[in-house]
């Protein structure tokens, strides 16, 4: 596939070469012509951005930019046409002086120009389900992560946190989950070229916009990339007029948003004299903290002098964050530009962490000519962290009367004496540094042809990273200590590489022939990723002053891996969009892809979708006749769109050569290659395809007080990429293959309102709800469930599997099931036998919500302006932390405050006694809500008459509190993403935002 890739490249070279000569013979500037330019505003002075400027009896069209600007060549006797949904169209006759601003009359805005796959697009000629974010939505939530801006903004559109360090990478999905085994992410397009990077590297003040592609319509023309919907972020650029100077900066301070509340002293002693009298039936004497035998010899002594801790005091931290971007833009009639650096230094809440960010950004474009236009994006982002963080779970559970330090100041490595539950504290002296490298290269050139209608882009890409992390734990930490006669320093280093190549040619033809609008696009795209790694690592160091730079003098646990991996992708597509009188609507999509990644027989898939649009709102029998209707429009999509997200090589026999036999009775071990359990290749491996269908409901009401959107969906997988187990005789008990089906439905609600539209106050409303629902509809065809991998067919995709606690055993009770007793789990018998095994276990839950809603509210008042998002997750299934005493103590460690625990004289306890020792090692679930008030902002902006005064042009300061508080009814866990309790704890941040336009 490599090969074809260059001889196909040098093909389209040629091609472009020659349409570059006859492009630039076809086209001569007529001397009747001059330049005309200006702004288009409402009647506001609202700037009006996607305003067609046409020259009237000519197919000369151009488009208002982001601040209403236009730029066009025109006869000087010339008339312009300008049109706009919603308002009225404007004629105007060319102003012989070249300048002519226009105010153009409407009391309704019905729609907006949005970014789509491989253009742009007017959302009322939309056809396919998607979802714009604009500059508005994201400034609502002042964090350094563009995915935190997202979070509860778009119906269907879910974000994940389950580790909440600053600059982690998030889950994201959109519209649940289709696969079980391959990628549910959904594909990301920065700037027209695909991006796997991490969102995080991106600097969020230098996006202008996304947009969310949802249905397989809107998101067809990325074929099979596209079956997990995909993300289209377009970042800022120039614009036409003098260059603009614009100051962004935040400081703020950072705190968890909640710990865990443990038992203090008096309680936990409470709690372990429990535990003795239950499980070794101690009484009296034996029971005394310091005579008896319930805590540790050194808990003992702390007890006695009166030294306790509180360990989360150690590993929590209030932490602080600087925020700063210096920015500017401008251009000329033909050169625009916008070039950005951004600095960023994020301290986490958990000792050790932090975030060191530098982002560089520029993006130029250029018209030579009237026919050639080209730009060039350059985004480079270095990010630095690590630093050894403490064990939060040990941190949790651990004694109040634990010993921390020693008397020469070092850490105890074991505080309660038992090795079970450390010091959480024991490692962070270590040294950990880890840089990551991001450079993101976007280009484009766009030829009008000489064909009316006709043009010709090409756009380049191309992205490198580059991430190294070295450790080192030295003798003052428990990881590097001495160990006998043996010499400490552990050591490590990792050095990991990545690099691909977009490029991708479109050839588009658009016509207005009077009722009739034509838009065919046909595109062809190549695309090559290749990473590789090394890694070292090694213990046993002379000194420790040579950290892991020394790593090759390692005396022992001497280890060297590397690893190379390559794809190719070769995709040819056509679009045709149809449109009669803007209100019969229809788009015709077609794709071919073919990935590296699958084998030899099924290399190349093709993938169609096909959606229809009616504009009913334009129909004479309700158009001018129902009043408080603006627009009303209905979609209705089918298609199909594939994932080849999967490791590369699964098509291929794979060899391993880390086992070793030994030869003969005295034989010596040998190394050697051999073919593992699931090393076998399946050259008939293909595509996994999504087929979905669509259907859509766009509303504006009220002169636009009240507007939505309504989408239900229903897709179903085939196809599927996973393992399949086969009998053992044949060498090998896995293949990869294509087998089993999943179903995903789900309803989106999005309702925007703007509730009080005054003089000088305004409150607009937004309210989304998402639900969704996904089964296995199938697995290998024999009907069976997959109960290993917890995969049942009629039931969702990631569930719980276990025994179900139907409440607790009491005294008094006949207790019917073998080994129970007063005070342990009661859990479902389900066939009824009096008797607890394997068979008994049920699916408990869903790992994924059954719904989700956010509502967010913006508020001004002449130069003040306040905002605050509320999100919601309902009917999700987490492990009960609180609930699971048996590990939490191993009958040792500290527990829950309050918690409700039973006992002999606490008989109507809702958790198992400290003496019931699980035997069956089950879990324990709740179906868990919470709602989480997101982020409350307050601004104010700075009279433009009063800023000129000190010198600039405008100055907005704002303050806001991100994460405020959760109410749920599960609450002793950190991060309410994440179903262990001990995960990296969301941070309540309080910031203080600066923003200076000069």
């Amino acid at each position: 596939m490599i090969k074809e890739l260059h001889i196909r490249l040098k093909s389209w070279l040629m091609i472009v070469a020659i349409l570059l000569v006859a492009t630039n013979y076809g086209y001569t500037q007529a001397k009747d012509q001059i330049t005309v330019k200006g702004k288009v505003t409402d009647e506001t002075g609202k700037a009006l951005v996607g305003v067609s400027v046409t020259v009237k009896g000519v197919k000369n069209t151009v488009q208002t930019d982001a601040n209403g600007h236009y730029v066009l060549q025109a006869p000087a006797a010339a008339t312009l046409v300008f049109t706009y949904v919603g308002f009225d169209n404007q004629e105007a006759k060319v102003d012989p002086a070249g300048i002519m601003n226009v105010k153009m009359a409407g009391n309704k805005v019905l729609d907006q120009v949005v970014v789509i796959g491989y253009g742009t697009a007017r959302k009322k000629d939309l056809t396919g389900g998607l979802a714009v974010v604009g500059k508005e939505q994201l400034s609502m939530v002042s964090t350094p992560n563009l995915m935190d801006r997202l979070v509860g903004q778009v119906a269907g559109f879910s974000i994940t946190t389950a580790e909440a360090a600053p600059g982690a990478s998030q889950t994201l999905l959109i519209r649940g989950e289709n696969s079980i085994s391959a990628n549910n992410s959904p594909l990301i397009i920065l700037d027209g070229i695909p991006y796997s990077g991490s969102l995080a590297d991106i600097d969020p003040n230098n996006v202008e916009n996304l947009s969310i592609l949802k249905d397989a319509s809107a998101a067809a023309i990325y074929g099979s990339r596209a079956s997990n919907g995909v993300i289209l972020i377009q970042t800022k650029r120039g614009v036409l007029g003098k260059a603009q100077v614009n100051y962004k900066g935040t400081a703020g301070m950072a705190e968890p948003m909640q710990q865990i509340n443990v038992m203090g002293p008096n309680e936990y002693i409470r709690f372990q004299q429990d535990i003795a009298r239950i499980r070794q039936g101690y009484t009296g004497a034996l029971l005394d903290p310091i005579a008896g035998d319930i805590i540790s010899v050194t808990e003992r002594g702390n007890y006695a002098k009166g030294i306790t801790h509180n360990w989360q005091d150690y590993v929590f931290r209030k932490a602080f964050t600087m925020d700063h971007q210096l920015s500017i833009s401008g251009g000329t009639e033909n050169t625009k530009y916008m070039a950005a650096l951004a600095a960023l230094d994020q301290e986490g809440v958990v000792y050790n962490s932090r975030l060191s960010r530098l982002n560089i950004t520029t993006n130029v474009d250029q018209t030579f000519n009237k026919w050639l236009t080209t730009g060039i994006g350059l985004q480079y982002t270095r990010k630095s962290d690590g630093g050894i963080t403490p064990n939060l779970e040990h941190a949790i559970k651990q004694s109040p009367y634990g010993s921390y330090k020693d008397e020469s100041g070092n850490y105890v490595p074991e505080p309660m004496e038992y090795s079970l539950i450390v010091n959480p504290m024991r490692n962070v002296n270590g040294i950990q540094d880890r840089y990551n490298n991001n450079f993101f290269l976007s280009g484009y050139a766009n030829i009008l042809l000489p064909v009316e209608g006709l043009s010709l882009r090409s756009n380049f890409g191309y992205n490198y990273r580059n991430g190294f992390t070295g450790t080192y734990y030295g003798r003052n930490t428990f990881e590097g200590r001495d160990q006998g006669t043996q010499a400490g320093g552990s050591a490590s280093i990792n050095n990991s590489n990545y690099n691909d190549y977009t490029w991708e040619n479109l050839l588009k033809y658009e016509r207005q022939l009077g009722d009739h609008r034509l838009d065919v696009t046909g595109l062809f795209s190549m695309q090559k990723t290749k990473s590789w790694s090394t890694g070292q690592s090694g213990a046993g160091f002379v000194t420790d002053d040579t950290e892991y730079f020394m790593i090759g003098s390692a005396s022992r646990l001497v280890s060297n891996s590397a690893s190379l991996s390559e794809t190719a992708m070769l995709s040819y597509m056509g679009r045709i969009n149809y449109g009669y009188k803007g209100k019969y609507l229809l788009t015709l999509t077609g794709r071919t892809d073919g990935a590296s990644v699958f084998g030899i027989n099924n290399k190349y898939a093709f993938f169609p979708v096909a959606a229809a649009a009616w504009q009913i709102g334009e129909e004479d029998f309700l158009k001018g006749k129902v009043k408080w209707l603006d627009m009303l429009k209905v979609r209705l999509s089918y298609g199909a769109n594939g994932n080849q997200a999967i490791t590369p090589y699964r098509t291929l026999d794979r060899l391993y050569s880390n086992v070793k036999y030994i030869w003969g009775d005295d034989g010596t071990a040998v190394t050697t290659a051999y073919l593992a359990g699931d090393g076998v290749g399946n050259p008939n491996l293909k595509w996994e395809t999504t087929y979905s269908t669509n259907l859509g409901l766009d509303f504006q009401l009220f002169k636009n007080r009240l507007s939505g959107t309504i989408d239900a969906y229903l897709s179903k997988t085939r196809d599927l990429l996973m393992t399949r187990t086969v009998p053992i005789m044949n060498g090998y008990n896995r293949i990869w293959d294509n087998i089993g089906a999943t179903q995903n439905k789900g309803l989106e609600v999005t309702l925007n309102s703007t509730n009080i539209k005054g003089e000088n106050f305004q409150w607009n409303s937004t309210a989304v709800f998402s639900l969704n629902r996904d089964k296995i509809v199938e697995l290998r065809g024999d009907g069976i469930d997959d109960v290993a991998n917890n995969w049942f067919i009629g039931k969702p995709l990631r569930v719980f599997y276990d025994y179900k606690m139907i409440g607790v055993w009491q005294n008094g009770e006949t207790i019917p099931v073998e080994g129970a007793a007063p005070g342990a789990a009661k859990l479902y018998d389900r066939d009824g036998n009096n008797k607890i095994e394997p068979s008994d276990r049920v699916v408990i839950g869903s790992k994924n919500p059954r719904y989700t809603a956010s509502l967010a509210n913006r508020l001004s008042y002449k130069n003040f302006y306040a905002s605050a998002l509320v999100t919601g997750v309902f009917g999700v299934w987490r492990d009960d932390h609180m609930a699971n005493l048996g590990s939490w103590t191993f009958g040792i460690t500290n527990y829950v405050h309050g918690a409700n625990y039973w006992t002999p004289e606490n008989p109507h306890a809702t958790i198992v006694s400290p003496g019931y020792l699980n035997p069956l090692g089950h879990g324990y679930y709740k179906k868990v809500n919470y709602v989480q008030v997101k982020n409350i902002t307050f601004g104010y902006k700075l009279p433009h008459n009063i800023a000129k005064k000190v010198g600039v042009s405008g100055i907005d300061i704002n303050a806001s509190v991100n994460n405020l508080n959760t109410f749920s009814n599960i609450r002793e866990v950190l991060n309410y993403d994440n179903t262990w309790m001990a995960s990296y704890p969301t941070a309540r941040s309080y910031m203080f935002g600066l923003n200076v336009n000069f």
